[in-house]
């Protein structure tokens, strides 16, 4: 099965989109967003949706290593900065 996922055409997620990397699934070949963008993703989610399951994705995307300085850049253009400070007591 193929799926179209269509970019929004914001400026964050232009750069989202330049991030993508390609990465192969048993054998197929797909493009995959970066942790980094999967956080924003689920924080901006979590704002708009006041979703505790996006959080807890947040906390455990986060144990893993990630680009701090991008994250600490986007979370204040997205105004998520504090949801992600509140993640990271």
């Amino acid at each position: 099965m193929k799926r179209l996922i269509v970019r929004k055409d914001s400026a964050y997620r232009q750069v989202e989109f330049a991030r993508r990397k390609s990465v192969d699934l048993g054998g197929v070949r797909t493009w995959m967003v970066s942790r980094e963008d999967l956080i924003l993703s689920k924080l901006l989610w979590a704002r708009d949706a006041k979703s505790e399951l996006q959080m807890r994705d947040v906390q455990a995307l986060l144990e893993d290593s990630v680009d701090q300085a991008y994250l600490n850049e986007w979370v204040l253009k997205l105004a998520v900065d504090q949801m992600l400070a509140a993640v990271q007591k």
